[in-house]
């Protein structure tokens, strides 16, 4: 107041006091309201966060969906294109199927056919043989003393006097014996009276050989026609539902011009196409093959050239392999046999039969004779016709007349190619005298180089209880020359699959 004494508010308390504790009461109200928001806002963004990582969970949740999505789709195409070209494939076995159908139909009404002719001509023989037998003199040459005895709708020889009976058991004509010497009989396969065709003068001719008809049924398998091209030079060598393989070949002397065509029979072009020859006696036999382009089209057909040089003999032929990629993709791999074989670089040989003899009892022919013993195809049972075409293999071998007595008997000669045989048929292959024949200075070695290559074949056609077996002598002066020639013939007379 005026007069400096203190004044006190309402209640008796000083104004500033009151003043404070109402400010007091307002801040603490704000804290609270502060502390509240503070806590709503935490929460607020714990549900942030929450929904954040939900949101990052159900992104890769999406991501790996689409993922699966797009690889099913990738299958799926895949498995598409996969029922496409199976559909395709399968469309093309049943088309094979049905060709293949075709052609057995055909074969069936062919073999009826042959069979049809066959019996025939079975029936005609038998008039034939009827009417030989009926003549008086059984069919027999000069100096035979048998009786003709008709026995299976054939003849068959019985010996007129029991002394006509060697002590072996062969049956041998009164008065004659046979002229070759008793190693040709050990087996004790002894002659048929089967006359057709004889071996006698007369007989077969080589240029009445390639005239004749070919054995009963074609070549039906892929060993049949390996078979046919060693007789042949142009032929098909192998086939199947895919790929053709043909051959066609030229020999002279040591050496030998091949032209091997791959032909694809499919619809689509085969890839990596490869064609290897391995030759197991490489210092024997040398093959020289040119490029082939490794895509074979559709429908298309290639040549390879493939020059083969003998410089030695040599006993087992070339094999051929060929690979290649179908079109699906899967590799498919072929092996066969070359036809190149021994008798391809031989030529017949004319011998007369004193130079026959003399040159079949040399030592060194002998120590290298090669034997063998064959149970003959169907195809060549009663039908000797047949075995002696087979067994010339197309002029390498010589057929020879009057040597052997037997007719059922076949007697050849042949000479490797790049030999010279000199004089002909008439010349003497004698090495002691081989100074006086060509006046040369070692006769030794003259009869030697005439005689290298040479081979002499007899092949013995079995009867009576030895019916259906063949037996194959061959002297050379080389035993793998014997040994070749051997196999060979007795491959040709066997069964197809023995």
């Amino acid at each position: 107041t005026a007069a400096g004494g203190r004044q006190d508010g309402p209640g008796g308390q000083p104004p500033l006091a009151a003043s404070f504790r109402s400010t007091g009461g307002g801040s603490e109200a704000l804290d609270d309201k502060s502390m509240h928001l503070q806590q709503r806002l935490e929460a607020v963004e714990r549900e942030l966060r929450e929904a954040q990582e939900a949101s990052r969970t159900y992104r890769q949740r999406y991501d790996q969906c689409e993922l699966k999505l797009k690889d099913r789709e990738q299958l799926l195409v895949h498995a598409k294109e996969m029922w496409m070209k199976e559909n395709v494939r399968a469309s093309k076995l049943a088309d094979a199927l049905t060709t293949a159908e075709d052609k057995i139909a055909d074969q069936e009404k062919r073999l009826s056919e042959v069979v049809a002719r066959y019996n025939e001509a079975q029936a005609e023989v038998r008039s034939l043989q009827r009417l030989v037998g009926s003549s008086g003199d059984g069919g027999t040459g000069g100096g035979e003393y048998f009786q003709p005895e008709l026995k299976n709708n054939g003849l068959s020889r019985v010996p007129g006097t029991s002394a006509e009976l060697p002590s072996n058991g062969a049956l041998r004509p009164m008065g004659t014996a046979s002229t070759f010497d008793a190693s040709f009989t050990r087996d004790n396969l002894a002659g048929s009276t089967r006359t057709l065709p004889s071996t006698t003068q007369g007989g077969l001719s080589d240029a009445n050989l390639r005239a004749l008809p070919s054995t009963p049924l074609d070549p039906e398998t892929n060993s049949d026609r390996f078979r046919r091209l060693c007789l042949v030079n142009d032929a098909v060598l192998y086939e199947d539902e895919m790929i053709q393989v043909g051959v066609k070949a030229e020999y002279a002397g040591n050496e030998g011009q091949l032209a091997v065509f791959f032909g694809n029979k499919g619809g689509a072009p085969l890839h990596a196409f490869t064609v290897q020859y391995y030759v197991k006696e490489e210092r024997a036999l040398r093959l020289t093959a040119s490029p082939l382009n490794q895509q074979l089209d559709a429908d298309k057909q290639v040549v390879q050239r493939i020059t083969a040089v003998m410089q030695e003999p040599f006993a087992e032929p070339p094999w051929l392999r060929i690979q290649f990629l179908l079109p699906d993709t899967s590799p498919r791999k072929i092996q066969l046999k070359l036809p190149v074989v021994l008798t391809k670089f031989m030529v017949g040989r004319d011998m007369s039969p004193q130079e026959f003899f003399q040159v079949w009892r040399q030592q060194h022919f002998v120590l290298n004779e090669a034997t063998g013993i064959v149970h003959l195809g169907s195809r060549f049972r009663g039908a000797l016709v047949h075995v002696a075409r087979s067994i010339v293999f197309g002029g390498a071998l010589r057929m020879h007349h009057g040597i052997d007595t037997n007719p059922d008997n076949f007697v050849l000669v042949g000479q490797l190619g790049d030999q010279k045989a000199g004089g002909g048929g008439g010349g003497d292959l004698d090495a002691d005298r081989g100074r006086d024949v060509f006046g040369l200075p070692s006769a030794a070695s003259a009869g030697a180089d005439r005689e290298h290559g040479l081979s002499l074949v007899r092949v013995e056609v079995g009867s009576g209880r030895f019916s259906g077996k063949a037996r194959v002598v061959v002297r050379s002066n080389d035993h793998t020359v014997a040994r070749a020639l051997c196999d060979g013939i007795v491959a040709q007379l066997a069964e197809p699959n023995a």
